[in-house]
């Protein structure tokens, strides 16, 4: 089933206009938006200690590297992401901007390190604080960035239903993952959702129109399968009636024709 499902996503997705890397500023801005794990020491301090706030420097470096990341100073920013995770091993969100300053140098080795280390603390952020949907929607950005769209939509999954408000960049970002897997009919959903949040959500417009184009060939696709299998199916009866009529017409079926007459 994973197989054809692969087979299908490749037949059948492409990637829309807007999820281009060339507009990664407004994309990012989004989730500047959100109230993030990282976004306060006390949001990302727990009570068993396994996962740690981010100490005072760490938290002044970050604020340094969204500085200069949303200026175009990419390097800067690396810079001050990396020295910020280094300080604090459990800022998930340092990881996580290290990887898209990293990758707005294209430098994808390392924005991939980083995505999948920010994947590991928020993984425990979330394994601690099941209902964390923030954590969750960031863990599932972050699975995006590494391709891993099935994880990504059990993610954002969560993120959506434990979200305390309805929030159009969660169901936006949920829909785009179930658009990279050919999971069109959900995509749909979860975009009409998000327009019903936001009537003013253009990206949602955008995926939704190629979304429905999906749905369809998909829909063209099985109902060809159908077909195809019932025509089998109907060979293989003909076949198989042929082949009992031959049995029965053959040398056993004329043995009294055969025979000598009766003396």
């Amino acid at each position: 089933m994973k197989a054809l499902r692969v087979t299908l996503a490749a037949l059948f997705v492409f990637a829309p206009p807007l999820l281009a890397a060339c507009n990664r500023k407004p994309a990012d801005a989004d989730a500047n938006a959100a109230a993030t794990p990282g976004g306060s020491a006390e949001q990302q301090q727990r009570q068993d200690g396994a996962v740690q706030a981010p100490s005072g420097d760490a938290r002044a470096l970050f604020d340094r590297g969204l500085d200069a990341y949303r200026h175009d100073r990419d390097q800067e920013a690396v810079e001050h992401f990396k020295r910020a995770a280094e300080l604090s091993p459990d800022f998930a969100e340092a990881y996580y901007r290290l990887g898209l300053a990293y990758n707005a140098l294209k430098q994808a080795e390392e924005a991939e390190k980083a995505f999948a280390d920010a994947v590991k603390a928020y993984e425990r952020i979330v394994k601690q604080e099941p209902k964390n949907s923030d954590a969750f929607y960031f863990l599932g950005l972050c699975y995006q960035k590494l391709g891993k769209y099935d994880e990504a939509v059990k993610a954002l999954k969560e993120a959506v239903k434990n979200s305390p408000e309805e929030n159009d960049d969660k169901y936006f970002e949920m829909a785009a993952a179930h658009f990279k897997i050919a999971q069109y009919d959900e995509s749909v959903r979860a975009l009409r959702k998000t327009l019903e949040i936001n009537p003013d959500h253009y990206p949602a417009q955008e995926l939704l129109e190629d979304a429905q184009n999906g749905a369809r060939r998909m829909e063209d696709f099985r109902k060809r399968q159908e077909q195809l299998r019932r025509q089998q199916n109907a060979n293989a009866n003909m076949n198989a009636n042929s082949n009992a009529k031959n049995s029965n017409s053959g040398p056993a079926g004329n043995a009294n024709s055969a025979a000598p007459p009766p003396m």
